[in-house]
């Protein structure tokens, strides 16, 4: 423990943490704090890969994905005594993190003396902005990684007009009954237990439909919409492929996130200069890197320095059936 007059020791850091851990859970003051990131919450349902740390020594590769798909099953006459067949593949990929961005921030003792709040509530709330910045601009780098990832929709006879890895649906036929043209799709396209990711794309139309759901004419679109798990990201899908409204259908499988911290899990005090550790994001099912530096500032108080790092990526399965196939479509609102 550092006994350097104003530096915080690991205590008072653990108080801070704490205190950013409860502004994010408490009703009063969390809606200044709070994260847009539905994004995340679609990659997490349909993600089912195994991830953990790389144990390659090749300095590029931070993690290793485990991914497993059955391809090759064949349907044929019976008429042998041949037992077996084909086997599930099960590949692991290494995987270096693209995604590397941080927050810094600063509080100055000086600034508190005629105060009434504690640094150590301005620190807290520093933190809790600082997740929710970086949950949103990773929110925003996986829809443009999603994005990225869409394959070729091979239904071309319905409500749809296909243009490379985008179909194209007039606004008109955004409604109830697009559910069994979405249906046909995922058929079409042999996508497991899809799951949808939108910006505006059925919003409104799906949020009457639940109001709507009690009333005896309102039932069908109610049940229509129910069909159709829906995760609505309203501040970062259209952000991101504005000025497109698109809608995402992902195949369970297709997806998966990791991350990589490289700091202790606990605070540790380097040679009583900086200090480093983990910090759990309230949002987002990763951990940050975080680094902490005192530095003397007006009448021999203290600035306190900090900076929160998040290093992570969202990856599609490379080892689909199909190459086309991708588990991952992209549908427009409007015409090509």
């Amino acid at each position: 423990m550092s006994t350097t007059a104003g530096y915080f020791d690991e205590t008072i850091l653990n108080d801070i943490r704490l205190r950013a851990s409860e502004i994010a859970f408490d009703d009063r003051i969390k809606q200044q704090y709070v994260a847009n990131y539905d994004v995340i919450k679609a990659v997490s349902a349909v993600q089912t890969a195994q991830v953990s740390t790389s144990a390659s020594k090749n300095k590029d590769v931070d993690i290793e994905i485990l991914w497993q798909n059955v391809c090759g099953q064949e349907v044929e006459d019976d008429t042998t005594c041949v037992i077996g067949g084909s086997k599930s593949s099960t590949n692991l990929e290494e995987y270096a993190l693209t995604y590397e961005k941080k927050v810094g921030f600063s509080e100055d003792e000086a600034d508190f003396i005629d105060n009434e709040y504690e640094i150590q509530s301005a620190i807290a709330k520093q933190f809790a902005v600082a997740d929710k910045n970086i949950t949103e601009n990773f929110a925003q780098y996986a829809v443009s990684q999603i994005e990225g990832f869409s394959g070729w929709n091979v239904l071309t006879d319905g409500k749809g007009t296909v243009s490379g890895a985008d179909t194209y649906i007039p606004a008109s036929y955004w409604n109830a009954s697009l559910a069994a043209y979405f249906s046909r799709v995922s058929i079409a396209n042999q996508f497991t237990s899809p799951v949808f990711l939108s910006g505006s794309n059925l919003y409104e139309q799906m949020f009457v439909a639940e109001a709507n759901a009690a009333n005896a004419n309102g039932k069908g679109d109610a049940i229509l919409y129910g069909g159709m798990p829906m995760y609505f990201d309203l501040f970062n899908v259209d952000t991101v492929t504005d000025p497109d409204l698109k809608t995402f259908m992902l195949s369970m499988g297709s997806l998966a996130m990791a991350y990589r911290a490289w700091n202790p899990q606990s605070v540790e005090v380097v040679n009583g200069v900086f200090s480093r550790w983990q910090m759990k994001s309230a949002y987002l099912p990763f951990m940050y890197d975080v680094w902490y530096e005192p530095e003397c500032t007006t009448n021999n108080l203290i600035q306190h320095n900090f900076k929160v790092r998040l290093m992570a990526d969202v990856f599609l399965n490379p080892t689909s059936c199909d190459d086309n196939n991708t588990g991952v479509l992209s549908f427009v609102c409007g015409t090509p």
